[in-house]
């Protein structure tokens, strides 16, 4: 379904930023930008994703424990684990995020590779069969291909063990925090790719905040915090949960949320890459799309 829905309203986006770009750049700024008509589609699409689920993310979980400290905060993660009921508003949520970040992944592919779809019985051997590429590195590709990719294998695995084992409540957590700081990355991208500077630089900055108060502070300082010291706790000293079973589980998980922190951080070093570029040159390089800057790009592909 969510592929059905993506492939409706891509085209739809793309023609958007083709209009945008030739408003704001003439006529002949098309033929050089058609990677970046195609990116401003899926960000467009993300954009409205990432928007949709974070008001319904705030509105539904506001007055949930987990989130108050009043209340008892991220304790109610793990009291009365496994027991804790899964509400449908919850179920729904976990499972449209589900089907996004798999689909996610499998557009970052798409993104990522081209593939030449050959007969194998054309060729005289299985050694020219082997030596001809066959998969290529597409135009489109990312320049945090590597980053976004490992983010995405994590994430997933992610998802679906926590789905598996009931931790729904924490999993819904790292949901929204991400959620929220993706909303001004696809901004500052779009603003970025129709190159208004004045809005990139707007979007950049409430980007760069956003980052810091919810993938540096509040993810692993409270909700990472709250797996390594105070899972053991609920779950195991105040809970039925049996030592063994616990340490049989916990550090796969510590493993995936801690190497969530790193790409967090990697991610972060890139944006004051990119941020130090425009103190010193007055020019907005977006380094997570192409590695050596853009204007380097562009240069690239003339040549």
């Amino acid at each position: 379904m969510v592929r059905i829905i993506k492939r409706f309203f891509l085209p739809k986006f793309s023609a958007l930023g083709l209009r945008l770009g030739r408003s704001a750049h003439g006529p002949e700024w098309e033929v050089d930008n058609e990677e970046r008509i195609v990116k401003f589609g899926e960000y467009v699409y993300r954009l409205c994703y990432h928007s949709a689920v974070s008001l319904y993310g705030l509105w539904y979980f506001y007055d949930k424990s987990w989130w108050n400290n009043s209340m008892g905060g991220t304790k109610n993660l793990w009291i009365l684990h496994p027991n804790h009921p899964v509400e449908p508003g919850m179920a729904w949520y976990y499972l449209i995020q589900s089907a996004y970040n798999v689909d996610a992944m499998l557009s970052l592919m798409e993104l990522s590779f081209s593939m030449e779809w050959v007969n194998p019985f054309a060729y005289s051997s299985a050694l020219e069969f082997l030596e001809k590429e066959h998969i290529k590195w597409s135009p489109t590709i990312r320049g945090d291909f590597r980053e976004m990719m490992a983010h995405h294998i994590v994430t997933n695995v992610l998802i679906f063990g926590s789905s598996f084992y009931r931790f729904t409540r924490i999993g819904s957590m790292i949901f929204l925090v991400h959620d929220l700081s993706d909303v001004p990355i696809d901004m500052s991208k779009l603003a970025n790719f129709v190159k208004w500077k004045t809005t990139t630089i707007i979007c950049f900055v409430f980007m760069v905040l956003m980052w810091i108060v919810t993938r540096l502070v509040i993810f692993p300082f409270v909700i990472f915090r709250s797996v390594l010291f105070e899972s053991y706790e609920f779950m195991v000293i105040k809970g039925p949960l049996d030592p063994a079973l616990y340490e049989a589980y916990c550090y796969i998980f510590y493993l995936l949320l801690g190497s969530l922190v790193l790409l967090h951080v990697t991610w972060f070093l890139i944006l004051l890459r990119i941020g130090w570029t425009l103190v010193r040159k007055g020019e907005t390089h977006d380094y997570s799309e192409h590695k050596s800057g853009e204007a380097q790009h562009a240069a690239k592909k003339r040549d």
